[in-house]
């Protein structure tokens, strides 16, 4: 009875050596997991070519990746797959801010004199606060200049003069920024900003409209 029992045994375990016979080679201990390999003392049994020893119950379902031999291209496949996806990031977009500046806010004076085209003292005093305003943009890539004026003189002569005191203050800015894409134009007596009825009135409509795209800067 005894000599059956080892004589199954032994029959049992050639029959599983033969099975794992196209086993991958496999280096050190294996711990064991799940029901398809052969365990002891909770590690893989090896065969003598060093291969893990599969059970009759072995499937893809719980193959031991180490006793396969792929865990390495796993690893491998996991490491490209991870340089692929930062090479392709995008990169962050910067912060675009577009704002627009009246010259209004920096002064109550007029820019210009009545049927001028040229700075007065006045308008080159609001140039000057411009200019500080601008210093807390960077990167500046764009601005657009729009001349305006009251409603005295024909409608013709008015376009014509707004477009003279908008390139003024273009030019003004250009020499600062050269590299600044410059975008100018005139609306004539088209978008008052207050009546012109009243001398008070008309000063507020001769002025000139900024407007810049750029990144703001960051004060800590």
């Amino acid at each position: 009875m005894n000599t059956r029992t080892i004589l199954a045994l032994g029959a049992c375990l050639s029959l599983v050596s033969i099975g794992a016979s196209a086993q991958t080679k496999v280096e050190g201990d294996v711990e064991a997991s799940g029901d398809g390999y052969v365990g002891a003392g909770g590690m893989v049994i090896k065969t003598g070519l060093d291969e893990c020893l599969q059970t009759g119950t072995f499937s893809d379902d719980n193959i031991i990746n180490v006793c396969e031999g792929i865990e390495e291209e796993v690893a491998e496949a996991a490491e490209e797959e991870v340089k692929t996806e930062v090479a392709e990031a995008p990169e962050a977009p910067a912060a675009v801010q577009t704002s627009k500046i009246d010259t209004r806010e920096f002064s109550e004076q007029t820019l210009f004199d009545t049927d001028s085209a040229a700075l007065n003292g006045s308008g080159q005093a609001v140039m000057n606060s411009l200019f500080s305003a601008l210093a807390e943009y960077k990167g500046i890539t764009g601005i657009s200049v729009t001349g305006h004026t009251d409603s005295r003189g024909s409608e013709d002569y008015n376009q014509a003069l707004s477009e003279r005191r908008a390139q003024t203050v273009a030019d003004e800015i250009s020499a600062k920024y050269p590299d600044a894409s410059m975008n100018v134009q005139g609306m004539g007596e088209a978008s008052p900003v207050a009546s012109n009825d009243t001398a008070e009135g008309r000063q507020l409509n001769r002025r000139v409209d900024i407007e810049i795209t750029a990144t703001r800067m960051t004060f800590n």
